[in-house]
């Protein structure tokens, strides 16, 4: 699985990219803006702040993808508990309940920071 991860304005996720030939000749892109997913800490502190103020459905698919790949990787650190609490968040997007879906990552948050 390609671990490289693209964190920008306009994208977040893991690279899709293919490896190819290359840059065609006289491409002047030189900043490649994918690199290590980000901790699950962070990225959680990230969803608390993008579920306050979701006013359209772009915004709602954006806060799902996050709250999706935070499930992912709670589950790829082996961290089940915090992983069921970031699916309740998933389901309560779905739901439009964003009071429950800040709760149950506030949850997960703490089994994440808890003791280990």
């Amino acid at each position: 699985m390609n671990r490289r991860w693209v964190d920008n304005e306009v994208y977040f996720g893991p690279d899709r990219r293919k490896g190819g030939l290359g840059k065609r000749w006289g491409d002047k892109r030189a900043y490649d803006d994918a690199g290590e997913p980000p901790p699950l800490g962070a990225v959680m502190r990230r969803l608390r702040v993008q579920l306050n103020g979701i006013s359209s459905p772009e915004e709602r698919r954006r806060v799902y993808e996050l709250a999706r790949f935070a499930a992912s990787e709670a589950e790829r650190q082996h961290l089940p508990e915090c992983a069921d609490h970031l699916r309740n968040v998933l389901n309560a997007i779905v739901a439009g309940d964003f009071t429950a879906a800040d709760a149950s990552v506030m949850q997960a948050q703490a089994v994440f920071n808890g003791p280990r």
